[in-house]
């Protein structure tokens, strides 16, 4: 049993690493903004570009997981990121630029579906909910590693040289992914997950959505608001993604004897979302200067932090699956990664409209308002969940 943790380990760095994409482009974006002449809306479009694939093939990729195959489908998403890292650097106006950012979507597509499936077939039963709390860290691990990693690299390297430097670190991962003792192929057959399964889907949606319109636009936010230098910008960005980590941690802790109850996991859920609506309009109001609002935004961050494990912890049992390869497993992960990528997608360029109408603490409050709508679907998730099956 023991033995499986370092293959589900590596699995997670995968994804990541391929997180860490998204916050590639936020920390280089006022640099991009000024080279490409961009607008702050296409400017987020740009960030948020990477997860078109999963918002638009996020389903159809989990019902055709079990064709492609764990290892080919990891494999080929990570060469179709190094290799569209590759374009974006060498890219000289705006148009390869938006559509090489497009197709690097498919590859983190490719990632991100078959890591926590070939992770839920692996692990133990009594592992398999906190395996999937941990897979659930990936996105703000990820986004903190990739803000952190280029905001420091932009004391040595200008935008292009970032860009190279991602493209031959993806290149690199494909060889441990070759060699993890995952097996060639997926699930097989194809069946629909259970409603609640749907509905606890579409809340991850709403928290990627508030998650990525605040991550993503916070160093925007400091460096234009609060006078913050851009590696100042990126790395409070980076450590607000973190944020969400030691909610990953404290999820595992509950989960060492298996599943939370329902009852259980809502005496957590109620209050920590509450606290984030509290806490998100004060992110951007007229308090303090770039230190005050990146504390705040950590803690914001940190509290939400604590559901987003316990969803992918659920999703098996709410999808009602009967066995560790049962497809009712892939297709959810393909829900998840569909709902949460749409969120990924819209949020960053939609809080830029949101910014362009009603300022900056206008977006404070939508992100208050998504993270009480989050919580009412995870709410119902659980409800319809409860029933018997037919």
């Amino acid at each position: 049993m023991q033995r499986r943790w370092p293959a589900i380990i590596a699995l997670w760095l995968l994804g990541v690493l391929a997180a860490a994409q998204l916050a590639k482009f936020s920390t280089i974006a006022p640099v991009l903004r000024a080279r490409f002449a961009l607008s702050l809306p296409a400017t987020g479009l740009l960030i948020s570009l990477l997860e078109v694939g999963g918002g638009v093939l996020g389903f159809v990729a989990g019902l055709a997981l079990g064709r492609i195959g764990y290892r080919r489908s990891l494999v080929t998403g990570l060469a179709t990121l190094a290799g569209c890292s590759l374009v974006e650097a060498l890219a000289t106006t705006p148009a390869p630029l938006f559509v090489a950012r497009g197709v690097e979507g498919i590859g983190y597509l490719l990632v991100v579906i078959a890591a926590p499936t070939a992770i839920a077939a692996i692990a133990h039963d009594h592992d398999r909910p906190r395996a999937l709390a941990l897979w659930s860290s990936f996105v703000p691990v990820g986004v903190a590693v990739g803000g952190a990693v280029t905001g420091m690299g932009t004391h040595l390297l200008d935008a292009t040289g970032l860009l190279l430097f991602w493209a031959a670190l993806l290149a690199l991962a494909v060889m441990p992914a070759l060699r993890l003792p995952i097996g060639a192929a997926g699930p097989r057959g194809i069946a629909l997950p259970a409603p609640a399964a749907w509905i606890a889907t579409l809340a991850f949606g709403i928290y990627t959505l508030f998650l990525c319109a605040l991550t993503m636009l916070l160093p925007t936010f400091l460096t234009e608001m609060r006078g913050a230098s851009l590696a100042t910008a990126g790395l409070v960005a980076a450590f607000a993604s973190l944020a969400a980590l030691p909610g990953s941690a404290i999820a595992i802790a509950l989960m060492r004897r298996g599943a939370l109850s329902p009852r259980a996991m809502m005496r957590i859920v109620v209050p920590a979302l509450a606290v984030t609506a509290l806490l998100a309009p004060l992110v951007f109001a007229e308090i303090g200067g770039w230190g005050t609002a990146a504390l705040v935004a950590i803690l914001a961050v940190g509290a939400s932090g604590l559901v987003s494990p316990l969803v992918f912890a659920r999703l098996p049992l709410l999808a009602r699956a009967a066995s560790a390869d049962d497809p009712r497993i892939a297709t959810a992960n393909g829900l998840l990664t569909q709902f949460g990528a749409g969120g990924a997608l819209i949020g960053p360029p939609l809080g830029g409209l949101v910014v362009g109408l009603w300022g900056w603490p206008g977006l404070g409050i939508a992100i208050a308002l998504l993270s009480l709508a989050m919580l009412a679907t995870i709410a119902l998730a659980e409800r319809i969940g409860a029933r018997p099956a037919l």
